[in-house]
């Protein structure tokens, strides 16, 4: 599924919180850093990231119930520990329609980390 609108309400959602330095995964915007699962080289790419002027980075993934259940949940632990590791924070962006997907992949996992921002 094409998450492109969805990219830009969070960059819209982050710009008006006062983060800055984007990196997204869209057209004009320098692409977050990919990271890839050993053992068998499946790609993980963050919709969004942001590093504060403190240093901190920010995960941000955009979360749609169509997404397959399996891969979500693996990318998202992913970010959350990378949040971690960055004194940073993960995000979930969750549109409308989409939000109990989302409150259910949190209450699935330990995402002390991770907040829901409806976009």
């Amino acid at each position: 599924m094409n998450k492109t609108k969805h990219i830009e309400k969070t960059i819209a959602w982050a710009m008006k919180k006062g983060f800055s330095n984007i990196k997204a995964d869209i057209e004009g915007y320098e692409k977050p850093i990919q990271f890839e699962r050993q053992g068998d080289n499946v790609m993980f790419n963050p919709d969004m990231t942001v590093k504060t002027e403190s240093g901190k980075t920010h995960y941000f993934q955009v979360v749609l119930k169509a997404d397959n259940l399996r891969r979500t949940v693996s990318e998202l632990t992913l970010f959350h520990e990378m949040a971690k590791v960055k004194d940073g924070k993960l995000f979930l962006m969750a549109p409308s329609g989409h939000i109990k997907f989302a409150k259910d992949i949190l209450e699935s996992g330990r995402f002390e980390l991770a907040e829901i921002v409806k976009i």
